[in-house]
This record gives C-alpha cells, structure tokens and sequence, in this order.
C-alpha cells in the first residue's frame, strides 16, 4: 500500500472568506471530489468526497491510501461548506485545457510506504457548475487568464511602397516565461485571445508560410490596455527574404532509409518498405521485437547561401497499430508525467542503408530530439516540425548523418509504422520540405 495526500495553498484572495471561519478550533470542513482509474479503465473511486479542512488561507486532506501502482486522475474538484464548486480544472480537450499545464486525465504513481505528491493546477470557477472538470493536486496553482485583442497585418518592407495594411491570417506562439505555451490560428480580422495570466512578460512567436517568423515581446500591461477597436497590432515585413520552398520527396533509388531489429541483430533491412518504431509480439516466438528506423535526405540541392529557416517531415501510414487510449496526452515529456510515445534523434555517425543492421546500428545524440506523441487522426499522415534538427536550438558540435526513430523513453508503447521511400505508393512516401531565404 501507499498513500496519496491533498493539499491547496492559495493567495489571501482567492481563500476562504473571514465571515466563514468556524467557531470549532478555527476550522471549516471543504470537501474533495474525485474520480480515480487504473491503467486498464478499471474504477478505483467516482466522485467520492474526502475531508478538505480551511486553515487561514491553505486546505488539508486527510491522506489516501492506494494499492502500489500507476493510475489516473479523471476527476479533482473543491467544494465549499455550502456545497458549491470554487476550483476545478478543464478536462483535455476542453475549451480551458489550454490554460494549464496538465489537463485531465493525469497519469500518477502510488508506490509502497511512501507519500504519492501531485503538482497540476486548477482554475476559479466561480459559481459556474463544472461539467467534466478533474484534477488531483497537490499544492493547485490557482490561474487567471488573461485576455487581449489584437490583430495581424502584413507590411511592406521598403519605406516609399505606399499601400494599405492588409489583415491576414497567421499562426501565433505565446510563451510564459516558465515555459506554458500555447499557439493559436489568428484570422484576419480583430481576434479575442485568451492566454495564461500571472506574468509579467511575455514572448510571441509570429507565423505565416512565405513569410519570416518575427519574435517580439510584450508586457501584460500592454496586453490588458488592448481594446476590440484598440487592438495590438502584429507586423509581418515583406517585400525582400521572402521564404522560399525545397520539397525532397525521394523514391527506392534516391532515397536512403532502413529499418533495424533486435530479433534479428545481423540482418539488414535496407529495402524494408516501412519507416517504423515498433514493440510488438511475435505470434510464433511469443517474444517482444523491437524495430527502430533510420533515414537521411539529400539537400545539395539547397543553394550554399541559403538560410534555413523551417523543416517539416511528412509522414503517411496505410494501417495504424492500435494501442491503449489512455497512453494519448498533450503533456510534453519534459514535464516529468508519465509519457510515452516515440522521437526523432540526429544520427553523428555514418551509415549505410545495405548494411546497417541493429548491432551495428550508428551512434546518436539527445539535443533536439523531436517527440512524436501518440496520435488519432481522420487523415492517414502526419507533420512533423524537425527545425531543430537541421537548425539546433543547443548548438552541439557533431555531424548530421540523417534522424534516428525509436520509441521513448522506453519501449512499451507499441509504437509507428509509417511508409518508407521503398514504398510502392509513390504520394506516402516520406516528405521533407525546406523553408529558407537566400543570405
């Protein structure tokens, strides 16, 4: 058995009114809802209340006790004396979810004899009826969003081009200085934004195809002055450096990629038709194999003086493997939740796609790695933004021999299977396309 405890520190103006302190050792009994699974979907507790108790402005709860393992959090509300909800948190994939770190459900571990903590964080909601909210916290962070408005316009780069501002769509990255983030679609009109408050600074990311990026920073002052017919307005130059674009899409002779198996250490899959990072059974063996994947594109035919300044890797799959709901998240690994799923590592030594196998597969590096999550999607491919690959955020001094796949951070996830340049489909075979400006 292990044991899982509550508790809720908050700012003196989100606590409890003074007007509600209990004449009982200074005491006001609150109350926890939560809903609790296994990794298999199995209940452990829904909706069960636990003794939430006010001192001065901070909650405690009486300890859980749990069986040792990994379970989710699908359910963490906090209700008050009069039986209405004063903190609660967005489900994944609900409107807010964007607003906290960590939506719902919430992966956590219970291990024997020991005290299970939980960092997420919960949103104010008032008097509203929460439908679908969850959180299991210890030490919540209460959120305060932040709106502003603002709109987006591209601009001519040369001074004496006297034509009007156009509105146009674009995409926009907001980072919070302890990494929150999140990236909206601005159309092309005055746009009503809503992001995470309680900083005092914050950096915009500015996207549009064809266009530069343009990084610019604002201060939440600056934000909150914004009006619907006051709007920040965000630029976009144009004019000289405009982007232009290198799609490699190669077939079995241009292209190099292989696949490498720990079943079969020795043997070389060059022609293999598939770019894949699997754990799977082996129906006759009754053992696990592991395959992971390696390919590298050509760019000389990227000029000499070209700039890079975006990479995507397109990748198609005929039938996907399916795998267990609950390993799907938002949540980026870095965070420290439990996490599964797959990543792209740059390969610093050579290769060769007819005679790599897995005891001789080649050596790769850790900085700007690339995760691909699990995913469900209505179209059979996905786009992946390998940048850092090709343009490292951590400048390491070592070679690019092309990107490694394999499962991460350990191979239980069952894992990818995408099409290879050895595909017989000529459209689902790998694409690289390359953004960049001529120096």
């Amino acid at each position: 058995m292990g044991t899982a405890g509550f508790s809720l520190s908050l700012p003196d103006e989100a606590g409890p009114a003074k007007s509600d302190t209990s004449t009982v050792s200074g005491i006001i009994s609150y109350q926890l809802m939560v809903s609790i699974e296994d990794m298999e979907g199995n209940i452990i507790m829904t909706d069960s209340l636990i003794p939430l108790y006010v001192f001065g402005t901070g909650f405690i709860s009486e300890n859980l006790e749990l069986v040792a393992g990994e379970y989710k959090l699908t359910k963490f509300l906090v209700i008050n004396p009069s039986g209405e909800v004063i903190f609660a948190a967005p489900v994944k994939n609900s409107p807010l979810a964007y607003l906290v770190k960590r939506p719902l459900p919430l992966i956590f571990n219970i291990y024997p004899d020991q005290l299970t903590r939980i960092v997420p964080e919960v949103l104010a909601v008032g008097g509203y009826t929460p439908d679908q909210f969850g959180y299991a916290s210890f030490g919540l962070q209460i959120i305060k969003p932040l709106h502003f408005w603002t709109i987006c316009v591209v601009v001519p780069q040369i001074s004496d081009i006297a034509v009007p501002l156009q509105p146009t769509t674009a995409k926009l990255t907001v980072f919070a200085p302890d990494g929150w983030h999140y990236t909206f679609r601005l159309q092309a009109t005055v746009n009503h934004l809503v992001i995470r408050g309680g900083y005092p600074v914050y950096k915009f990311l500015l996207e549009k195809e064809g266009y530069m990026p343009q990084t610019m920073e604002f201060t939440a002052r600056e934000l909150l002055a914004t009006t619907k017919d006051n709007p920040l307005v965000l630029k976009i130059p144009w004019g000289i450096n405009e982007w232009k674009v290198l799609i490699l899409q190669p077939g079995p002779d241009e292209g190099k990629d292989a696949m490498v198996s720990n079943l079969e250490p020795d043997k070389n899959f060059g022609d293999h038709r598939y770019f894949e990072a699997t754990f799977l059974s082996e129906p006759v063996l009754t053992v696990m194999r592991s395959n992971r994947s390696l390919i590298w594109f050509d760019r000389n035919a990227l000029p000499k003086s070209a700039i890079i300044r975006k990479v995507t890797l397109q990748l198609f799959y005929d039938i996907p493997i399916p795998f267990d709901s609950s390993y799907l998240t938002d949540t980026d690994p870095s965070t420290g939740i439990a996490w599964y799923g797959g990543v792209l590592q740059q390969i610093v030594e050579p290769w060769e796609e007819y005679k790599v196998t897995w005891n001789t597969q080649p050596k790769t590096i850790e900085a700007n790695q690339v995760f691909i999550p699990p995913f469900i999607r209505n179209v059979n491919f996905i786009v992946v933004d390998v940048t850092r690959l090709f343009v490292p955020l951590q400048e390491i001094a070592a070679p690019n021999y092309g990107m490694f796949f394999k499962l991460w951070p350990t191979e239980k996830f069952p894992g990818f299977r995408f099409a290879s340049s050895d595909y017989e489909v000529t459209w689902m075979r790998p694409k690289l396309t390359i953004y960049y400006t001529i120096n």
